[in-house]
Order: C-alpha cells, then structure tokens, then sequence
C-alpha cells in the first residue's frame, strides 16, 4: 500500500523502515519493563483474559509497582483467576481484595470488577465473546465497541459494600473511560492490544476482532514520541490523537497498525527520547533523523 503523505521534513518511507526494525528487535526481552510479563506465567485463555484485564487496569504508575500491584490483586485469586472470576459470589468471596490498595484503586474496584467479568463470563463463555458481540466489521476503528463495552461493564445495580467503585475519581471509574467521552483509554487499547494481537508478545486468543482496527494505547511516552515525529500534531493526549497516531501508522502495515506500539513505548521508558528533551542524547536517539521538535 503506498504511503500517503504525511507533513514532515523527512521520508515516511524510511520511518517506516525504523519502526519495522525496531518493532522486530524490540522483544520479550524487554517485558520485565512491562506488566504483560505477570501476565504471561498463566497458559488458559480464560486465566489469560482475566489476568490481562486485572493487569491493564491497574497500569499506573512505575512498572515495578504496576506489577507488584497486579501480582497481588491476581495471587489472591488463586492458581486461577479466570475461575475466581467466573464463579465469583460477593457474599461467599467477599473480602478476598481486604485491605488492597493502589493508587485510585481499592477493595471495591476488584469486587465490583469481578462481579461485571463474571456476569459476562456467564453469560457469554468468555470476555472475548463478550466483547465481540457489540463489534461490527462497519465500524473504522474498535471505537464503537469499545464503548459498547464499557457501558456493559459499567451498568446495573450495583452492591452497598461496592459503590465506592463508582463514585467519580474511583480506580474502576478511571479504567472504565468511554472514547466517545474522548478519553484515549490507554489501558483498555492496552488490553485490546494484548488479547487480539498474535506474536511474540500478545495472545491473540480473540479472533472475532481484526488487528487492523485496533488504536495505539496512548501512554505518555507513545504521545510523546508521536509529537516529535510529526505523527500528530495535537496536544491533547487523548482520542483523537490516538486515532491521528494510529491512521499514520495504518499506512505503515493496514493489516497491524499497533504492532509498533511495544517498540515506542520501550523506547520512551528507556529514555531514547527523553522529557524534558535532552540535546545531548540526540545523537544516540534512534529517532534523531525524524524529529521535527529538534532545534
């Protein structure tokens, strides 16, 4: 597919070339800076879906206290969570999450997380098919899903011990943005990522959901580098821009555009690019001949 033209001072064709080299070196190497990691020790999709899940949502902050959190969360759900989750009662499992917290997270988040996953479990068999059901090969990207998704985690009554998750601020509030309130739902484009990519990396054990509508996780680091890059010239870290970053990328590889999303984010956490900018690090940056924010 030829690349359509993009307003930078630099050839898209050879960017093009350095996010597939670097998306090709960029390996498992590199997940001890990444909460996929805790993820990967379970092997049954279920266990993987609700894993993941647990994983992105609580993906805030530092990597090593992301994955101490989520390490936590997951171990007080036994050798598997997949089953805690699809058999989880809040009378006779209440209390499994006591004393759990972290940063907007605490007790009633999980339990109210638990008992929505395992409602759809139920009814649908996985979380996949759940999510599947609101998707629609009509759609441009997983947007409309998505928030289809959400609002099916998010309604119906909900218990007196949980309701703190759903008070505004409340760590499932927060995980549970919708795009159409153009929030750029980095964790959840993070779970999507996960679940319906197959490499290396992701699990790809969603293959109701095509790669090629899937949008970049927006991170800080993915916003950051997209800046300088030219690949969106908004400011806002939020929808829209990851939508702006994800077409440019789409013309990279219509089939993945989010395989480059692991590569940049690691190149942000290790300070290739760093902020605030640092001229001296310029020349070793792998991006050097494509910053348009130079100078």
């Amino acid at each position: 597919m030829p690349i359509r033209p993009i307003r930078v001072p630099y050839s898209p064709t050879g960017l093009k070339e350095l996010l597939d080299r670097l998306a090709a070196s960029t390996d498992a190497s590199y997940l001890s800076l990444d909460p996929l990691e805790i993820v990967r020790r379970y092997k049954d999709p279920l266990d993987i879906e609700i894993a993941g899940i647990f994983a992105c949502a609580l993906a805030l902050g530092r990597a090593d206290l992301i994955r101490k959190a989520a390490a936590d969360a997951l171990d007080r759900m036994g050798p598997s969570p997949g089953r805690f989750v699809r058999d989880y009662d809040p009378v006779r499992k209440g209390g499994v999450f006591r004393g759990f917290v972290y940063r907007f997270f605490r007790e009633a988040d999980l339990d109210l997380l638990c008992l929505r996953l395992g409602n759809a479990i139920r009814d649908h068999g996985t979380v996949g098919r759940f999510f599947a059901k609101s998707y629609s090969p009509d759609h441009a990207d997983i947007g409309p899903a998505l928030s289809a998704f959400v609002r099916g985690l998010s309604d119906g009554p909900v218990p007196k011990s949980m309701r703190h998750a759903m008070e505004p601020g409340s760590g499932l509030r927060h995980f549970l943005a919708d795009p159409a309130d153009g929030s750029a739902c980095k964790r959840l484009n993070l779970y999507l990522r996960w679940m319906v990519r197959k490499d290396s990396l992701d699990f790809g054990i969603w293959p109701d959901i095509p790669a090629s509508k899937l949008v970049i996780p927006l991170d800080t680091h993915v916003a950051r580098i997209g800046r300088r890059l030219g690949l969106t010239q908004r400011s806002s870290a939020d929808w829209k821009m990851a939508i702006e970053i994800t077409e440019v990328l789409r013309q990279f590889d219509p089939d993945d555009p989010v395989k480059y999303d692991f590569a940049l984010c690691t190149a942000g956490k290790l300070q290739a690019c760093p902020d605030p900018p640092d001229r001296g690090a310029c020349p070793d940056c792998p991006f050097a001949g494509f910053c348009v924010e130079k100078g």
